[in-house]
This record gives structure tokens, C-alpha cells and sequence, in this order.
């Protein structure tokens, strides 16, 4: 696999381009974005070990969005000779990679979902985030804070994905979490459960086809629910949950 370094504010892949490589980050910060109207909108910051460009190793279509570096950063760039060589050779090199795929068609697939059902929650009272916020999460209680090691966790990346500890072996290729939440039976969180993300603007929680749903500030969502600014109250699973968290916009 190549490995390419970009400087700040280099544009690594254009909307509308064609490309047939996946970028796996070595190191440093890349903003991806859409024009929507005129309007830039960033979709999402990818940061260290993230994966962007994925779906050029399976389709010929045009480039989805523009990614383009907000800091100095090193990729590894790995192309569908390198994949199919890998996959032969050393197939759990491809496990991220794979893990991304199967993301991108969860989300996929609850977006179609959500269109069709036109189930997206919005707070009452909503207001749009600032242009700089901090978003934080802790939890309600015992379980919820021993989870995030007892201490508040502050999410810089985007989506951010919940889901189940997986127990048996060390290798789940269909989980692909950034907090992992250690459950027993009955269980109350799904292996992919739920995921924080930015999309056009504001923060929202989208369901990830979780078993028993999510409940956001009261209300159980089947798909998402855009989260307001100050405090959030996430139940992962039924509302006896011992998963309880608090997500501020600050």
C-alpha cells in the first residue's frame, strides 16, 4: 500500500471526481464537506485511524463529497489491486476497511428508513449549534459512568458510534464502535446500537437498527432525533436501561 502525505488545506478527493482508492489516516485531521445551494456544508472531521473514499473500491460512480486536509496530514492509500492482493494474502488488514463498508450501508439503509417515514425528532425548542461547541458525554449513573472510565468524555469525531462489548474472540468484523459498552443478558445494547453525528449543521443521534431503540430527552426514536443545545438524555434500550448518558452541547 502507498502512503502519500498531504499539506494543509490540500483537496485529497473532489466531488464529482472519479477514484478508485480508499484513505486510511496515519496522522493529522481531514474535513469533509458538500455544496448544498452555494452553501458549504461539512458532513463530519475524520481524525487518526478513520477511513474515507471506500466506496470507490466497489462502484464507478462520481466522488459523493469533497475531502480536503485541515491539517498536515499522512494516508494510506489503498487501491482495489491492493484489496483484492490482501484479501488473498492477509485478509484482517482489510478488517477497517470492511468494518467502514458495512457502516455505510447501515447508515445508508436507515436514512431510506427515515425518508420514507419522515422520522426524524426535533426538540421543541431547537437551536442551531454555534460555530464552536463542545460536546460532552458522561453518564446518569453508576453504570453509564463507569463506562466512560468515571469521567466525561468530550467527542471531537464524527459519527461517533455506540455499541455492545463483544466477548467471543477478539475479532468482530460486523461491530465497529468508538465506545464500547460491556452488557449482559438480557441485553439492552445492541452490538451497533446508536451513532452521534453532524449533518447539515446540527447534531443529531441516529438509531443504527438496534434492537430495542434509543430514547432521546423521553421520547423513543426509530431512526433520529436532532439533539438540542445544552443537555440530552440518551437511554440506550428499554427505560429501565442501566445505560443512562448525558450529552451536552456546550
Amino acid at each position: 500500500m502507498e502512503l502519500k502525505t498531504f499539506n494543509k488545506n490540500d483537496v485529497i478527493i473532489e466531488k464529482g471526481s472519479y477514484g478508485t482508492s480508499a484513505y486510511v489516516i496515519k496522522s493529522g485531521r481531514v474535513e469533509v464537506s458538500d455544496l448544498v445551494s452555494n452553501k458549504k456544508i461539512v458532513l463530519g472531521t475524520l481524525v487518526k485511524g478513520q477511513i474515507f473514499g471506500e466506496m470507490g473500491l466497489v462502484e464507478d460512480q462520481p466522488r459523493s463529497a469533497t475531502v480536503v486536509a485541515i491539517e498536515d496530514v499522512q494516508l494510506t492509500v489503498l487501491s482495489r489491486d491492493n484489496f483484492n492482493d490482501l484479501f488473498g494474502k492477509n485478509p484482517k488488514v482489510l478488517l477497517p476497511i470492511i468494518k467502514a463498508l458495512f457502516e455505510r450501508l447501515r447508515t445508508a439503509n436507515r436514512m431510506l428508513m427515515s425518508r420514507e417515514a419522515t422520522d426524524i425528532v426535533v426538540p421543541d425548542e431547537y437551536e442551531s449549534p454555534r460555530e464552536t461547541e463542545l460536546i460532552v458525554l458522561s453518564g446518569f449513573n453508576a453504570s453509564s459512568s463507569d463506562a466512560l472510565g468515571g469521567e466525561e468524555m468530550s467527542i471531537s469525531k464524527f459519527p461517533f458510534k455506540v455499541g455492545r462489548k463483544h466477548e467471543i474472540g477478539d475479532v468482530d468484523v460486523l461491530s465497529d464502535n468508538d465506545l464500547y459498552l460491556q452488557d449482559f443478558p438480557p441485553f439492552n445494547v445492541s452490538r451497533n446500537h446508536f451513532q452521534i453525528d453532524k449533518v447539515g449543521g446540527r447534531y443529531v443521534l441516529i438509531d443504527r437498527g438496534s434492537r430495542l431503540g434509543t430514547i432521546v430527552n423521553g421520547k423513543k426514536i426509530n431512526v433520529q432525533s436532532v439533539l438540542k443545545m445544552g443537555e440530552n438524555k440518551i437511554i440506550v434500550g428499554k427505560k429501565i436501561s442501566p445505560f443512562v448518558f448525558k450529552l451536552e452541547i456546550r
